[in-house]
């Protein structure tokens, strides 16, 4: 925002100071053909006095309209150049809807220049680290509490808590959206929406097959999941072989598998922490063992999941038409929209521990090598609010971060007939173990936990490996930012 123009000066005793104060003192503003004619007659009177006092030799008229003249001259604020400001997103499928974001960012900030780009997942991150290298990052960017601790310890994010502490409260927000974006009692970015792992079902398939769909209320257990898959399976497939499955069981660690292990008592991150300091993975306690057996006994022996491989090349199994329950972020409520069937969705079952899911956010940061902070600050807040961004946030079926109730509604009604209750439900009950380098660490765990689904080596033992190998890839992470940690 420009510069306010401060009030003019003018010097005591000339005969046109006075005359424009009393044009400032009635609310006026002398413009410069007002200016002109006080100039042209002031300095008549000037020239008068002069000569009258006989001291033409001291001041002349030549002096008097410079001196008057630099006194009256009207004061015009410098022209300051327009913040420039550089924004970069990875949802490249969200570019229309954001474009129109964006550019009423622009006309309602008319001080500040806008650009933007879209960048593919694939080559996002690439490009990222190396304008970070090269100290020519975007200004605002687009991430996940995936890679955002790294960026921490590199010190190539700015210290938003006070900023954030003027616009809101920790509490304004789902805990699944705020968690992962604390560290160390600071923040360095903010949520933009906040996303959940929920159960999605085809009402069609339940149906056709007789079967009780899920409880929309949520109350229901992993034996009732398992009921009805069979109950399923077997009511819509016939001379043994199984096209139409009732079930998906849950294989990726990062996003779902580590969080039914918790639900099931199974507290496999012992002493956790954001940074990895003094924490160790333990999987092979009973509870984790049997929620990784339960899981991959969905597949290989319950046979009421399909494998991995089953829907390669189809696109997303649920939109096949044969699968009856899928595990899906609130993405999908965009995604499923024209699905030729209909669907509806509930929370995750009960637990033996307690009931609840995944959850995180995508979230927006501020570069530390930005020279516009506070106008970067002011774009973040304008794509978070509801007012300002909620476009998007219906665009992707994610939820808005802020635990708002007319907000909440607003956005509930675009998705009418659908059991969005339960999307919003399952945000008060999820959890997220984000930590550094957890990328690196979900990989090695997830490799060693694929072979127990593929049915080549037993829950126990694949829970063994994955905490060997899980702990030395810890132990690995700690050690490549050693540095950076002692350093705080």
């Amino acid at each position: 925002m420009g510069k306010e123009l401060s009030r003019r000066k003018f010097l005591a005793g000339a005969g046109i100071a006075a005359g424009a104060a009393a044009l400032v003192a009635c609310g006026a503003t002398p413009t410069p053909q007002v200016v002109e004619k006080v100039v042209e007659k002031e300095v008549t009177k000037e020239v008068e006095k002069v000569v009258t006092q006989e001291v033409v030799k001291e001041v002349t008229v030549e002096k008097v309209v410079k001196e008057t003249v630099l006194v009256q001259q009207p004061t015009v604020a410098p022209v300051q150049e327009k913040a420039t400001i550089l924004y970069w997103q990875y949802m490249t499928d969200q570019e229309t809807v954001e474009t129109v974001i964006l550019k009423s960012f622009m006309a309602a900030n008319a001080n500040i220049q806008l650009t933007w780009e879209y960048i593919p997942w694939q080559e996002y991150w690439t490009k990222l680290n190396a304008s970070l290298a090269a100290g020519t990052p975007p200004d605002v960017w687009n991430t996940a509490p995936t890679f955002y601790y790294d960026y921490i310890l590199r010190k190539q994010l700015a210290d938003i808590t006070d900023l954030f502490k003027q616009s809101f409260s920790v509490n304004d927000f789902f805990p699944a959206a705020m968690s992962g974006y604390d560290f160390r009692d600071k923040y360095y970015g903010i949520p933009r929406d906040v996303v959940t792992e929920c159960n999605w079902f085809n009402v069609d398939l339940f149906e056709k097959a007789g079967v009780e769909p899920p409880p929309l209320d949520g109350n229901w257990t992993w034996d009732d999941y398992l009921a009805k898959a069979d109950a399923l399976v077997k009511a819509l497939n016939t001379g043994g072989k199984i096209t139409t499955f009732g079930a998906s069981a849950i294989q990726n660690f990062g996003w779902w598998l580590a969080y039914a292990m918790i639900g099931n008592g199974c507290d496999w991150a012992k002493g956790f922490s954001r940074d990895l300091v003094g924490m160790e993975l333990d999987f092979t306690g009973d509870n984790c063992v049997a929620t990784v057996k339960y899981q991959a006994d969905l597949i290989n022996s319950y046979k009421v999941a399909p494998a991995a491989a089953e829907f390669e090349g189809q696109g997303d199994p649920f939109l096949t038409g044969r699968l009856a329950q899928a595990w899906n972020l609130p993405w999908v409520l965009g995604a499923y929209k024209d699905a030729p069937f209909k669907w509806n969705v509930n929370i995750p079952p009960k637990g033996s521990a307690s009931q609840i899911t995944y959850g995180g956010a995508d979230g927006l940061v501020l570069s530390q090598a930005s020279k516009v902070k506070n106008e970067a600050w002011r774009l973040m807040t304008w794509l978070l609010d509801f007012k300002t961004g909620g476009e998007f946030m219906y665009s992707t079926g994610s939820l808005p971060p802020l635990k708002n109730q007319d907000i909440l509604r607003t956005w509930a009604s675009r998705f009418e007939g659908k059991n969005t209750d339960a999307v919003i439900a399952s945000c008060d009950i999820a959890i997220n173990r984000y930590c550094l380098g957890y990328g690196e660490l979900v990989s090695a765990i997830t490799t060693e936990l694929e072979n127990v689904f593929l049915g080549s080596t037993s829950a126990k033992d694949g829970c063994a490996r994955a905490t060997q190998v899980g702990n030395e890839k810890l132990s690995s992470i700690l050690k490549q930012y050693e540095e950076a940690i002692k350093g705080g």
